[in-house]
């Protein structure tokens, strides 16, 4: 570049990461309504930051558990499986710096915003995965090599890290429009995205003019270049948020035509409304999930956005996540299996819960113990079986008592 600088004449600059990535990418420097809008700059709206939060930390509170299925049999029975090194990892802690929260929570912020999640496989001695370094989205690209063969190269700041098959990774991805890469969500919603940032900033520069629209400053006569100079830094220097309510003394018949609209009549609040509801409806997140609710919203409403947040939303990001470690991080069609606990998020009062429990223990169709694991407890000696109403008894035993009956008439 600075060879080219030097034969065509020009002067070099040192680009930013945003305008290299511009270059490459092609979209990291598109604008929409006058703004940039990209990953970085899109977190900057306090909507998308919500948002994104509100997945991630939907992907990364619930724990995760790593079971093993044990078949006693016809009967298959399940255990925390908490002697394989995989169970502290994904539960505990997935390398030195970070615990299985904030791994989760991370990997999750990335595949939201660009559309996938990357983490090298740190291997020990047996071979089993011992850490899971997670890369930053503008630090590793991926390469197909062949129709079906693919590489990912990671980067970090010292250069090279090197270079991975499939099998040395772990990918969460979002939203796929092929078989190998994903969509990167901020693009998809790049328009409302910059609308909201076009707003912000608009109604933030009248709020730092004194909510004062511009105009222009007309004067009798004909003002040389110094005149038009003084009179513009003049005006700047009287005008503002700190000299707001001062009066505007002006001379030569001079005249203040306003040529702007004000904050009211550009529906500045009707728009950032808006601009909410459709960033939440890209990400597919319930706007009262982030804090904004309209007149509508009753205490009873809520509870079902509540619900609904859980199986709309937050479901096919766990089942993501837990095919994803199954299949490429435990051991794939075996026992082992991964499972978000999410009971916290759907339990209701405890007088319903008691209610719940007892009616499904007298009626057999839960055993004591199952309830004791839905409410997270250890299951008690004696307790594994089902509970038989006096009222009722199978169809055998019926068909029994029936032929005694029988017996005893004759």
């Amino acid at each position: 570049m600075k060879f080219l600088d030097r034969i065509l004449g020009r002067k070099s600059a040192q680009l930013s990461y945003d305008q290299v990535a511009d270059l490459i990418g092609g979209h990291g420097g598109v604008t929409i309504a006058g703004v940039s809008v990209n990953e970085k700059t899109a977190l900057q709206v306090s909507t998308v930051l919500a948002c994104v939060k509100v997945i991630a930390d939907g992907c990364a509170t619930p724990p995760l558990h790593v079971y093993r299925e044990i078949k006693d049999g016809d009967r298959v029975t399940r255990q925390k499986a908490m002697n394989i090194p995989e169970y502290r990892l994904l539960n505990r802690r997935a390398n030195e710096w970070q615990t299985s929260f904030e791994w989760r929570r991370l990997m999750t912020v990335h595949a939201a915003l660009t559309g996938t999640g990357l983490s090298i496989k740190v291997r020990g001695d047996n071979g089993r995965v011992r850490e899971l370094i997670p890369v930053p989205p503008d630090q590793w690209t991926m390469h197909k090599i062949s129709r079906y063969e693919i590489r990912y190269r990671c980067y970090d700041e010292f250069g090279l890290i090197g270079e991975f098959k499939p099998e040395d990774v772990f990918l969460i991805h979002g939203v796929q429009w092929d078989w190998a890469s994903s969509m990167d969500a901020v693009a998809l919603a790049r328009s409302a995205i910059g609308l909201a940032m076009a707003t912000e900033q608009s109604q933030a520069a009248m709020h730092k003019n004194g909510l004062r629209p511009s105009g222009t400053y007309s004067v009798e006569g004909t003002l040389s270049a110094e005149q038009h100079e003084r009179l513009t830094a003049w005006i700047k220097k009287n005008s503002g948020v700190s000299n707001t309510g001062n009066p505007l003394v002006m001379d030569r018949g001079a005249k203040w035509l306003s040529t702007s609209i004000s904050g009211v009549d550009a529906q500045h609040v009707e728009t950032r409304r808006l601009q909410i509801e459709e960033v939440c409806r890209g990400y597919g997140v319930f706007p009262i999930m982030i804090g904004h609710s309209d007149k509508t919203s009753t205490f009873a409403s809520s509870e079902a956005f509540f619900a609904a947040h859980l199986i709309h939303c937050l479901a096919p990001w766990h089942r993501a996540w837990t095919q994803r470690l199954d299949e490429t991080l435990l051991d794939g069609s075996g026992p082992l299996f991964a499972e978000f606990d999410t009971r916290y998020m759907r339990a209701g009062s405890m007088k319903d819960r008691a209610q719940w429990a007892r009616t499904m223990a007298e009626m057999g169709i839960y055993t004591r113990n199952e309830i004791r694991d839905e409410e997270g407890k250890d299951p008690l000696t004696g307790l594994d079986e089902p509970l038989t109403p006096l009222n009722m008894t199978q169809g055998k035993g019926t068909n029994d008592a029936n032929t005694a009956n029988q017996d005893v008439t004759a």
